[in-house]
């Protein structure tokens, strides 16, 4: 099973901080994963950010969803994208258990 994950910025909070102006402290993310089966699952939250390196830093006007994104980092992208397929998985699973009563013969 392939399962797709598309993730998504909802949202950025930002403020003035250590003579910078308009710094990104808070990144408000949603993944929605999708087995192509008719199967998705969506998780969403939030994600607080350090102080950044001045000497690399754009102020939040200058910013695309692509930055906001490599900021969750891939470690966290990786395991939320497990969690989201480990509930697809038992979504699919579900459907295919079979339950009864009875007797074999």
């Amino acid at each position: 099973m392939t399962i797709s994950h598309a993730w998504t910025i909802n949202s950025l909070e930002y403020a003035d901080a250590e003579g910078l102006s308009s710094v990104v402290n808070q990144v408000n993310w949603a993944c929605a994963s999708d087995d192509g089966a008719g199967h998705v699952w969506n998780n969403d939250g939030s994600t607080r950010l350090e102080a950044p390196d001045p000497d690399t830093f754009e102020a939040y006007a200058g910013l695309t969803e692509a930055d906001a994104i490599a900021w969750l980092g891939d470690e966290f992208k990786a395991a939320t994208e497990a969690v989201n397929a480990a509930a697809i998985q038992k979504l699919t699973d579900a459907e295919t258990a079979s339950a009864g009563s009875g007797v074999p013969w």
